[in-house]
């Protein structure tokens, strides 16, 4: 199962810091440090300032490393969520998308990953791994959310995956969909509900929406997540997926990320490569 981070924990990680890869300088001058944003790519300024979540506006220039237990901002253009409740997890970026995530032992659960703040269905996300010694899902990760729906329908807010590699099984015990192909890869569909459960709007009842693929992709190859694809496909289901850019819910925005998440894994391991924006 997946937990959330609430908006106060995330404002208490602040305290906690976040220490660049290969600096000199003590903690607190990090800290400092990342308050001191580099400027904002061309496409960054074309979009509204993120003003309700002020954790995702902390920005840091150069390879950063993620200790503490709730993280999020940017690492240059990347957007990333780090996240666990308990145990020992560390997470690397780069402003190229290189990522590293080491876990010890698995009997916590830990989520995070390279992205987006905002979702897109048109998105089209290249990666590469490196390393892979047991995450439970190496997958593509987000929520999709309508405010103006009842939160009484579990369609109103989604919690969706498309894995690429993992040793547990996605989606078990829920309906199966259309099975379908994807860039060469062959997918089933699977939808799941989560009654009650934390979520980025509080706690609330939401599906769960998988791509699950016949075979796990392969180490050490480029590959690519048709985005669109797998909401397609899962709309032939008649799932919809509500909105994936907005700032609507309470914790946290519509984000999307390329997520390792472990829990109730049997030893610690490393998953490393590199993530990129691969759509025209």
């Amino acid at each position: 199962m997946t937990y959330r981070f609430t908006q106060a924990l995330l404002t208490s990680a602040l305290i906690l810091g976040i220490a660049g890869c290969g600096s000199s300088s003590t903690p607190d001058a990090d800290i400092d440090a990342a308050q001191q944003p580099p400027e904002a790519s061309a496409a960054e300024q074309a979009k509204p300032p993120i003003s309700k979540f002020k954790a995702y506006t902390q920005r840091f220039g150069g390879e950063t490393l993620l200790t503490q237990s709730h993280a999020t901002g940017h690492v240059g253009d990347w957007f990333f969520t780090h996240w666990k409740d308990g145990g020992e997890a560390s997470f690397k970026l780069d402003p190229q998308g290189n990522f590293k995530i080491d876990w010890i032992g698995g009997d916590y659960n830990y989520v995070g990953g390279p992205g987006w703040e905002r979702g897109d269905r048109n998105r089209v996300i290249g990666y590469h791994l490196n390393e892979d010694s047991g995450a439970s899902y190496v997958t593509l990760y987000g929520w999709g959310y309508n405010k103006d729906m009842d939160p009484t329908d579990p369609a109103h807010l989604v919690e969706y995956y498309v894995v690429q590699r993992g040793v547990r099984t996605p989606g078990q015990g829920g309906e199966e969909g259309v099975s379908f192909t994807s860039n060469g890869v062959e997918y089933t569909t699977i939808r799941t509900v989560r009654r009650e459960k934390p979520s980025i709007n509080n706690t609330a009842t939401f599906y769960q929406y998988w791509s699950k693929p016949k075979e796990q992709l392969p180490l050490g190859q480029d590959h690519k997540i048709i985005f669109a694809d797998h909401v397609a496909a899962w709309e032939r289901n008649g799932w919809k997926l509500p909105d994936m850019d907005n700032f609507d819910a309470s914790d946290d925005p519509t984000y999307q990320v390329f997520a390792v998440e472990v829990f109730m894994v049997e030893k610690g391991g490393t998953v490393s490569g590199r993530v990129w924006d691969a759509g025209p």
